[in-house]
This record gives structure tokens, C-alpha cells and sequence, in this order.
């Protein structure tokens, strides 16, 4: 086999035992956007939410069936992209977005049992990045329940966290610019609704590609 057939056989491998857990869970399986090979950038965010892109379980797994996949931009989703390849990437570089627990669930049900079922999916989350990582990937959490996880487990990679992307964050991203006003109006200048389409429209072509 040529390298990325190796790689792209291991992920698939890993992948279906990835939705076996979520299916163990009584979730419906969300596979991500699958990486070409390891990469310089891996960022960990939650768990994803049904409701946008589906009202219910049934209709989730008829949904991926049909080829979604986790991570295409929503408005939110496409501001993610936008900094990760605006202000994380270099030239050539490529990345991986993944959640802790791949089993999609609306947003009430998430939080209650979230540090017991990251512990189970902690193991699975180890493999996925020791896979899509080079030796000197960046590990990033999204967010302070994946920080607080990361760091009781005793991850023995360096990483960074930044803010939720989420509405949900959108007070502690008020309270993050207080002080800071004038430098966060010349880099909101320095961004236009225009980078951020055109930026989910590459996802768009890559994942469709």
C-alpha cells in the first residue's frame, strides 16, 4: 500500500470503532471530515449537537448516510475555519477538527453525564490523535470543559486552549475584548464577511472533492 492508503485503512478502522461507542452510547454516529494524512494542527472541541442539521436520531442517521459530515461551516462553524487558516496554519500546513465524543445529542442532554462519557471516550480520543498528528503537531482545546478533561486525564501532549466557538460563549467573549476595545476594532477591520465565505466555500470544495 502506498502511504495514504495505509493511513486512510487505520482511520477507518478507528472510525468504526468509533461509532460502535456512540452507538453503545444510544447516539448517532458523526464522522468528521476525514484528514489526507497526519497533520500540523489538531483541535479538540465538545461533542456534536443535533438540531440545526437534524431534529432527530432518525433523521441524524439518514443524514450522515447521505454523506454529512461534522465540521461543514455553519456561520460559526466558518469562523472556526476562517482562524484556524488564518492565524494557526502556515504555508502548506493542514489540520484536523474533532470532537471528544463523536455521538451526536441535542445540546440539553450533553453536560449531565459529559465527564463520564468523555472518560470513556478518552482512549479512542488518544488513538484518533496519535494517528492524524505529526511529531510536532499543535493540540488545541476548544473550550473549557476539553481543557478541564484533558488536564484531569493527565494528557501528556503540550496544548493550548481558546475560547468556544459557540453562541453559547458569546458572554465570555464580551467580557474577553473589555479593556482591550481598541485593539479588537482594528482586527475586526482587518476581517471581512467576505474572508469567512470564501473560506467555508474551500471546506465546502475540499469535502466534496
Amino acid at each position: 500500500m502506498q502511504p495514504y492508503e495505509d493511513f486512510q485503512t487505520a482511520y477507518r478502522a478507528l472510525e468504526a470503532r468509533m461509532k460502535a461507542l456512540a452507538e453503545a452510547d444510544g447516539d448517532v454516529f458523526l464522522p468528521n471530515l476525514e484528514p489526507k494524512g497526519p497533520v500540523a494542527h489538531v483541535l479538540i472541541c465538545m461533542e456534536p449537537s443535533l438540531g440545526r442539521w437534524a431534529r432527530s436520531a432518525d433523521l441524524a442517521r439518514s443524514t450522515v448516510e447521505a454523506g454529512f459530515r461534522n465540521f461543514l461551516p455553519s456561520d460559526e462553524v466558518a469562523i472556526l475555519h476562517f482562524c484556524i487558516r488564518r492565524y494557526l496554519c502556515s504555508a502548506g500546513e493542514q489540520y484536523h477538527m474533532t470532537d471528544f465524543s463523536k455521538g451526536a445529542m441535542l445540546v440539553e442532554r450533553a453536560a449531565p453525564e459529559r465527564t463520564k462519557r468523555y472518560e470513556r471516550w478518552y482512549p479512542l480520543l488518544l488513538e484518533e490523535i496519535e494517528l492524524v498528528s505529526n511529531p510536532t503537531a499543535t493540540i488545541v482545546a476548544v473550550g473549557a470543559a476539553v481543557f478541564d478533561q484533558l488536564t484531569r486525564q493527565g494528557f501528556r501532549k503540550p496544548f493550548a486552549r481558546i475560547m468556544h466557538y459557540s453562541s453559547q460563549a458569546v458572554l465570555a467573549r464580551r467580557e474577553a475584548i473589555v479593556g482591550r476595545e481598541d485593539s479588537f476594532n482594528t482586527f475586526s477591520d482587518s476581517v471581512s464577511l467576505d474572508d469567512v465565505i470564501n473560506t467555508a466555500k474551500g471546506v465546502f470544495r475540499v469535502s466534496c472533492g
